[in-house]
């Protein structure tokens, strides 16, 4: 009879990739759980949204945020009409770019314009794009972030800069392993599965090549190749040239092209292996117990998160013994029975993601 209107910004299920849109999904379910209806405004908005705030003085102006309100009414409306603002922050807040700096702004005009209760989950914190300071980035997120009524980022490694900046904070975790567990996806290794390649935001066709060597010859004999890709919609439009890259290594390689969640979720259960540089295909493979070898992302949050689910670091892409340490992890991974992240730090993985929905 009395449900409150909660509003998502910077959803991601309808974009990228399907892990996109598990963690979005679980933040969409668990707010109906808590009693809200939900809306929301894409990520894709979030980016393209204009007039952008050129610097932190245009937080500051009224006269500003009244020209972004009337250039964007419909986001106008659906701020003022929220009883509550949930902040999706995932990658989008590292450096000063069009995609951050637009939702820094939606959080900061949100609560000190609109005087809404605004929470930032699920969310990397990365001013200067890692974890080194820098006084412009830093001074900006740190004075939007003062203004927020809760911040729960969803890895140690953005704690730590929140902590270096004085912001304070609750240590939370992606929201992706809820939603798996919701839907009982666990590891199902079966006789002959495949290893899974990712794609990876970062990665150049010439270190695409190179994984896809070292897997070539770390697979057992006839053992398939996957390449695991798909969204919703919009999907990662890298992961073409990685494909074609490492197709070039391995001619049998097979792509997946993951049509459903259920198809992503149950290709990465169900794997002998994954063999990822991303951040979502890295969180799905440790929550569900299959083995993982990682290569570090476009920020330190892939360090942060195999610090935290008990695996070893990402291997660097440019490291002298490549080669050595990724075919002796596959051939590892391959060789246990037992998932190398283990129980219990899946189940404090899980404690830490509820944080975000506390005091909601």
């Amino acid at each position: 009879m009395n449900q409150k209107n909660a509003l998502i910004l910077n959803f991601t299920a309808n974009t990228y990739h399907w892990g996109c849109y598990g963690t979005s999904l679980e933040i969409y379910l668990t707010l109906q759980e808590r009693g809200y209806y939900v809306n929301w405004l894409d990520v894709r908005s979030t980016h393209a949204i204009e007039p952008n705030p050129t610097n932190g003085k245009d937080f500051e102006d009224g006269a500003f945020a009244k020209r972004f309100f009337a250039a964007n009414k419909s986001v106008y409306h659906q701020l003022t009409e929220a009883d509550l603002i949930v902040v999706n922050g995932e990658g989008t807040l590292h450096h000063i770019r069009a995609a951050s700096i637009n939702l820094l702004f939606l959080m900061y005009a949100a609560r000190r314009y609109l005087q809404k209760p605004v929470h930032l989950i699920n969310h990397s914190f990365f001013p200067s794009g890692s974890s080194a300071p820098d006084e412009r980035a830093d001074g900006l997120y740190r004075a939007v972030a003062l203004s927020l009524n809760r911040i729960v980022p969803r890895e140690i490694a953005s704690s730590a800069v929140l902590e270096r900046l004085g912001l304070p904070a609750m240590q939370g975790f992606d929201c992706l392993p809820r939603f798996l567990l919701r839907h009982g996806i666990t590891a199902e290794r079966r006789p002959g599965a495949p290893l899974v390649l990712s794609g990876g935001v970062l990665l150049t066709p010439g270190q695409a090549a190179k994984i896809a060597a070292v897997t070539a010859t770390a697979a057992m004999p006839g053992q398939a190749v996957h390449f695991l890709t798909g969204a919703k919609g919009f999907p990662a439009r890298e992961d073409e040239v990685t494909f074609q890259a490492m197709r070039e290594v391995i001619p049998a390689l097979v792509r997946v092209d993951a049509r459903s969640m259920s198809e992503w979720a149950g290709s990465i259960a169900g794997a002998a292996a994954v063999i990822s540089a991303r951040f979502h295909h890295t969180i799905a493979a440790a929550a569900v117990g299959t083995p993982v070898v990682v290569f570090p992302s476009n920020t330190p949050k892939v360090h942060a998160i195999c610090e935290m689910f008990g695996l070893p670091p990402p291997v660097d892409l440019e490291a002298p013994d490549f080669i050595e340490r990724v075919g002796s992890e596959i051939k590892a991974a391959l060789a246990t029975e037992t998932a190398l992240a283990d129980a219990a730090h899946r189940q404090t993985i899980l404690r830490l993601a509820e944080n975000n929905f506390l005091g909601i």
